[in-house]
């Protein structure tokens, strides 16, 4: 029992630092039992991992989300600005919504691969990579900064984008950041919009991997063992957002590609 609660607060904390980081908690959860010999916790305990994840979002932005609750119902342009937002939201989430009821069966088995992950996490860091420095060429001195000021364009090529984190390694932060960049959004404006469009996501996630969990049974121990998860990866989700908020403010994304490519390189030597 109590190795059992070490492990969910271990993974409760990797799922809380590694949503938000751009280097793919999936894929870390699938890794640390490789490398550790601990059993697949399976895909029902990472999704209900998000719950956690999803209470750090929402303590986090409570303010700027309750502000957005309240002018959504003025009958004024401040009104029709934050409506526009949430709609904007909505639209981008779509592609990952059908995308993960269409594939659902694959992406809890074939997609659970260590070889993937490692690929994965090389790719789309040197993608990162490659959207950072593009982002800070002459023709985007016109960077959107304001969350309300995304573009239609924007919201979508970011919508589009997110289905790929659906395959382990990738990093549906990462993903949708590096979208934000390509399409001329600045650091800051595209951390904030991931974080804000992960909110609907990992909802839709975390629910349904708690039908899972209440269909299959999980026992008073499996219970508490969910609910320290939960804790940690709330804990440590909100110090991950306030951290890349602040890092990304002045810096660029070569710490975390580098990160990327070591776990890659260790994956491909362990696993």
């Amino acid at each position: 029992m109590w190795f059992d609660a070490f492990r969910g607060f271990v993974l409760g904390a990797i799922q809380g630092l590694t949503e938000f980081f751009p280097v793919s908690s999936s894929g870390h959860l699938i890794l640390v039992p490789i490398l550790f010999g601990w059993p697949d916790q399976g895909l029902a305990f990472d999704t209900v991992m998000h719950l956690g994840t999803l209470a750090a979002l929402l303590w986090f932005f409570r303010r700027e989300l309750v502000s957005l609750a309240v002018r959504f119902f003025k009958r004024d342009a401040d009104g029709h600005r934050a409506r526009l937002f949430v709609l904007k939201l909505v639209v981008a989430t779509i592609p990952a919504v059908i995308v993960a009821l269409s594939l659902k069966d694959l992406i809890e088995s074939t997609f659970r691969n260590g070889q993937l992950v490692a690929f994965n996490l090389a790719l789309w860091g040197l993608v990162l990579l490659w959207a950072d420095r593009h982002s800070q060429v002459s023709s985007f001195k016109s960077q959107v900064s304001s969350l309300e000021s995304v573009s239609w364009k924007q919201a979508i090529v970011v919508g589009l984008a997110q289905p790929l984190a659906l395959i382990p390694g990738t990093s549906r932060s990462g993903i949708t950041i590096t979208a934000g960049l390509f399409s001329g959004l600045s650091r800051a404006a595209a951390a904030r919009f991931s974080f804000f469009l992960s909110i609907p996501v990992t909802a839709g996630a975390g629910l349904s991997g708690l039908s899972d969990v209440f269909e299959q049974g999980s026992g008073s121990e499996g219970i508490l063992v969910l609910a320290i998860g939960f804790l940690s990866a709330t804990i440590w989700g909100l110090f991950a957002i306030r951290f890349l908020l602040s890092y990304v403010a002045k810096r660029r994304y070569d710490l975390f590609v580098a990160y990327r490519l070591a776990l890659a390189l260790l994956v491909l030597l362990l696993v």
